[in-house]
């Protein structure tokens, strides 16, 4: 009867200890979900900062509803500029070609997206993903603090734009 009870208690105590290393790293594996509204006005946030976040990768992911952007930094967070434009430029002002009825800029300022012999610091190849609302994300420079890029997108059914840590990340969902 002893061992028995002994080893309730161990059940009990090792259950205990793994609820609460699960609530501690929930963030870690959950992912994100914004509770932003879907907009079509631009959003834009200032920062300013000694040094220039460094992007690392930018990924994408389906989601149901909603296609996601996620732009990774080393460092602090970067200001951004988010809106749907005509057409997307990259830095020579020079028109970037997305597929989509409609495009979406997305500018950090401050960031940097090279290194200090002007390599990429992450990789710069063209996204295309093919998901419902997300056709496209092109990288459209890194000039003078601001890194930009373009979304190409089905149409106009707005976007939201949110804000992760540990790692630095801008996430900007469209549907």
């Amino acid at each position: 009867m002893r061992t028995m009870a002994r080893a309730a208690v161990l059940l009990l105590v090792v259950a205990f200890v793994a609820g609460v290393w699960d609530a501690r790293n929930e963030d870690e594996r959950r992912p994100a979900r914004s509770t932003a509204p879907f907009r079509t006005d631009p959003v834009e946030r200032s920062r300013s900062s000694r040094q220039a976040p460094e992007l690392v990768s930018v990924q994408t992911a389906e989601h149901e509803g909603y296609d996601r952007v996620l732009f990774t930094f080393e460092g602090s967070m970067p200001g951004y500029q988010v809106r749907y434009v005509p057409r997307v430029e990259d830095a020579t002002g020079e028109r970037l070609a997305l597929p989509g009825q409609a495009f979406v800029a997305v500018a950090f300022e401050p960031a940097r997206a090279h290194d200090p012999d002007g390599e990429a610091t992450f990789p710069t190849a063209t996204l295309t993903p093919g998901y419902p609302a997300l056709r496209q994300v092109r990288f459209a420079g890194d000039f003078e603090g601001q890194v930009s890029f373009g979304l190409g997108v089905a149409d106009r059914g707005g976007f939201r734009v949110s804000e992760l840590r540990n790692p630095t990340r801008v996430v900007v969902d469209v549907r």
